[in-house]
């Protein structure tokens, strides 16, 4: 569905803007590990598609989908440092998908966070945090 696509631009946008200095913003996943700070947009799904009218022309049809946001905190030596810092990401985030005018894509009722998941760990070059968290979206197209 476009819907889901278009939200997932709105949504970049967003986060752009309100990303804090020193954190890269990428629409995917750039695959390179020698950032410290970064936020990404990830899978993107369309999970339900309902029928709600039967009538000639356009039939309205409510959308349920999901939009995945990861980040990635790199802190040297310590793990707390590095999972508070992705929990930091994890509140822009939030704030981001809240914030997100449902007027500024056609067919867009609702879009808000809905779960997310924290894995932390140490390595040689220090500790790394990642967080991935899933937006859900709703709205109703026409087709």
């Amino acid at each position: 569905m476009a819907l889901i696509f278009e939200t997932k631009v709105a949504l970049f946008t967003a986060l752009k803007a309100a990303a804090p200095a020193g954190v890269q913003c990428t629409f995917a996943e750039t695959g390179k590990a020698d950032r410290r700070q970064q936020i990404w947009l990830g899978a993107t799904v369309d999970d339900d598609l309902a029928p709600v009218g039967m009538r000639a022309g356009a039939k309205p049809t409510n959308v349920t989908g999901y939009v995945d946001v990861n980040a990635v905190v790199i802190s040297p030596g310590n793990p707390v440092d590095a999972e508070r810092a992705v929990y930091a990401l994890r509140d822009v985030i939030s704030g981001a998908v809240t914030g997100l005018d449902v007027r500024a894509v056609t067919g867009l009722l609702d879009v808000r966070p809905e779960s997310a998941t924290v894995e932390t760990s140490e390595t040689t070059d220090g500790a790394f945090s990642a967080l991935t968290m899933r937006v859900r979206v709703r709205g109703r197209v026409y087709q």
